[in-house]
């Protein structure tokens, strides 16, 4: 039972106060009262009111969401002294006393089961609570209906007195404005938590909010929050109104026509923007940031604002660029991978190294000096300055930065005070002076042929030393191939020693692939990024792929054409031994005829298959789930085949056209596969597996003899 004081004098005859003063004095204390906790207030005027109009029952009723169903909040028992709750009333069961609170200020029925308003009722409610008079007065809020004030006499019938309708009204209005108060605190109550959700929510992200006005002079910065100091330096007070800098003026001088171009477009066509772009930090610093925004327009459709967010992503945009590089690297090792393991005459080959190191590279100066002891001349058949090829003629053995080079037989990296550091080495200068470079020995076995060096005449610290590192592997790889190359020259020039001469090619071939596939292994230590080094290794298996043809022919007397099943074989031990672990749960079945292929087909094929069984052990069976993947070649016609590489992993998702994949691998197989003149069908369905088929022309072998 709850027990309430409000220090409010009960109408007793005692008091020696009229009804009316009574009525006034309740009313007043009432309206003084503190209305913070809306419904023990309620509660105080139900006992109240009930009190003063000495009356059985007092109750307060709301409307739902929808008014189809009206339900008591509270119900005061004055008999009893207690607060009790009543079910909710169907509004459709009572449809004439609902539309009478609707068009009648209020119900004053002094035999309620029989008053036309309210006889409705009669059966369901009044008597079952033995009522016999009823007092009803709506509550309105925002000029509508939302409750109803009800009081019910249990004893008697009441013959409602006019003052007690006037009062009861005045109790009515006190509840509505209680109502309106309570709204009006819960509403600033959210707008204020609103207000610091938002406040919290824009000091933890990772950049700057901005509202930035269109004014007849241009633009002021009307906001920008206090993450604009962590990202530029530059704090929020220096950039709100301009007082102190433009946004503008922090925006990297090459972006900003691109940055005006897109945000103007953008609003012209009333869209969101998104652009990356760089900043420059109060320190003189470049950062990347990605904003996204959009135009503010009044009611006239006409642009007043715009609202956006600016985040750093400098991180990110190094992670790409590093990405983009190490992609660049692979590539070019792959490229010089594929140059460097075919025959070619020394210009040729010269050539190609040449054009691998301009888009590697990219600077300035890129040259290749090469060393004749016998003569003592450098001469320079790759020569670039700014892109452009120049002859350079060659000249005598001297002290320029090439011979220190030759004589340290070792690899250099001068980034910063070139002219003072070339003085100190006693070096002469060159023509013109470089900011930084790199340089490498061209060494094969113990003499050096050449030196490879990089200038840019920009930058200092333009070079790093996994540069360096890197040039050293290329520099490598080429002194053999050059070596190479001069000894096919000597073989094409001397018919008599053929033969033996083209094993040797092949047995040098050979150490030459297995020892770029050492220097690839070497090169995967200084790797960390795990999809880099897988990379790596697939270009480390395909080298082995072609090494392993290299020394069929070394050990055959034909040095023309290998046994495919013996060659398919070796190139899945080779794998085997390349992914160790990673195979313990699948298992390779060869079914392969007695076939005998010229080395232009072979190559290719072995490339194929090497690059089918890397994508099957990758993609075909995750989490360690065992499988089985088949390889067999048949001979179907002349001169055509069909090679078959099957899987019975998980296959790929229905709709996903596997030869439209951007991956090196599949590019490569279509590639290899086009070089075959041949055509490709690939099969896949999940959990069903996925199989290649390729059917193929042997290539037309341009004999040796």
């Amino acid at each position: 039972m709850d027990y309430i004081n409000l220090n409010i004098t009960p109408r007793f005859a005692s008091s020696g106060k009229s009804e009316e003063s009574q009525y006034h004095s309740v009313l007043f204390e009432l309206k003084q009262h503190d209305k913070s906790d809306l419904h023990n207030f309620l509660k105080k005027v139900l006992l109240v009111t009930a009190d003063v109009l000495n009356v059985n029952r007092v109750s307060i009723w709301f409307f739902n969401e929808n008014k189809s169903s009206i339900y008591c909040d509270y119900l005061y028992l004055k008999n009893f002294g207690e607060y009790i709750s009543e079910e909710p009333l169907s509004i459709s069961m009572y449809a004439k006393y609902f539309d009478a609170i609707k068009t009648n200020l209020f119900i004053a029925a002094e035999n309620a089961l029989e008053d036309e308003k309210t006889k409705e009722l009669a059966e369901t409610y009044l008597k079952p609570r033995g009522i016999f008079s009823m007092l009803d007065i709506p509550i309105h809020y925002n000029n509508e209906i939302i409750g109803i004030v009800c009081y019910e006499e249990q004893e008697n019938y009441r013959n409602w007195k006019r003052e007690e309708i006037d009062f009861t009204t005045a109790i009515s209005t006190l509840i509505s404005t209680a109502l309106e108060i309570d709204f009006i605190r819960n509403k600033e109550k959210d707008f204020n938590e609103n207000r610091r959700f938002l406040q919290t929510l824009i000091s933890n992200l990772p950049g700057y909010v901005y509202r930035v006005l269109k004014e007849k002079n241009g633009w002021t910065i009307q906001y920008i929050s206090n993450g604009v100091y962590d990202l530029t330096g530059h704090k929020p007070d220096e950039l709100i109104k301009n007082k102190v800098l433009y946004y503008g003026m922090m925006v990297n001088e090459e972006d900003k026509l691109k940055v005006r171009v897109i945000i103007s477009k953008s609003l012209a066509n009333k869209k969101q923007y998104k652009i990356n772009y760089r900043l420059k930090t109060a320190d003189n610093k470049i950062k990347w940031v990605w904003e996204q925004g959009r135009g503010v327009y009044n009611e006239q459709n006409e642009l007043i604002a715009t609202e956006g967010f600016v985040t750093d992503i400098t991180d990110k945009k190094l992670y790409e660029e590093e990405l983009i590089r190490k992609n660049v690297e692979l590539s070019a090792l792959y490229q010089f991978s594929r140059s460097l393991s075919r025959l070619a005459e020394p210009s040729v080959l010269l050539e190609d190294i040449g054009n691998m190191l301009v888009k590697l590279y990219g600077r300035e100066n890129i040259y290749i000096a090469i060393y004749d002891e016998k003569d003592g001349m450098i001469s320079y058949p790759v020569y670039y300055e700014n892109n452009e090829k120049k002859e350079i003629p060659p000249r005598k053995y001297a002290n320029e930065f090439s011979e220190f080079v030759i004589k340290t037989r070792k690899g250099i990296i001068l980034n910063e005070n070139l002219p003072v550091t070339l003085k100190m080495m006693d070096i002469k200068p060159g023509v013109q002076e470089a900011k930084s470079l790199i340089a490498s020995p061209l060494i094969a076995g113990e003499k050096v042929i050449g030196v490879i060096t990089i200038q840019d005449y920009k930058i200092e610290n333009s070079f790093s030393q996994e540069q360096l590192e890197l040039l050293t592997t290329i520099s490598s790889q080429a002194a053999i191939a050059l070596e190479n190359s001069y000894l096919y020259s000597e073989v094409t020039r001397s018919l008599k020693e053929k033969e033996a001469l083209l094993q040797e090619v092949h047995h040098r071939v050979k150490n030459n692939l297995q020892v770029m596939s050492s220097l690839i292994k070497l090169q995967s230590k200084y790797i960390n990024d795990e999809k880099m080094l897988e990379h790596l290794k697939e270009t480390g298996s395909r080298v082995q792929s072609m090494a392993i043809v290299h020394t069929k022919l070394y050990n055959s007397k034909d040095y023309e054409h290998i046994k495919i099943n013996e060659y398919v074989n070796n190139l899945i031990e080779n794998f085997q031994d390349n992914y160790g672990y990673k195979l313990r749960n699948i298992s390779f079945k060869v079914q392969i005829e007695e076939l005998i292929l010229n080395i232009d087909t072979a190559i290719p094929c072995g490339l194929i298959i090497n690059e089918l069984l890397s994508n099957a052990v990758k993609h075909a069976f995750p989490d360690n789930r065992k499988g089985e993947i088949m390889i067999s070649i048949i001979q179907t016609k002349m001169n055509h085949y069909k090679l078959n590489v099957k899987d019975n992993g998980t296959g790929a998702i229905q709709g996903i056209d596997l030869r439209k994949n951007d991956s090196l691998g599949i590019q490569l197989i279509n590639l290899l596969t086009k070089q075959l003149n041949g055509t490709l069908e690939i099969n896949t369905s999940p959990e069903k597996g996925t199989e290649f088929i390729i059917i193929f022309e042997e290539a037309l072998y341009k004999s040796r003899k």
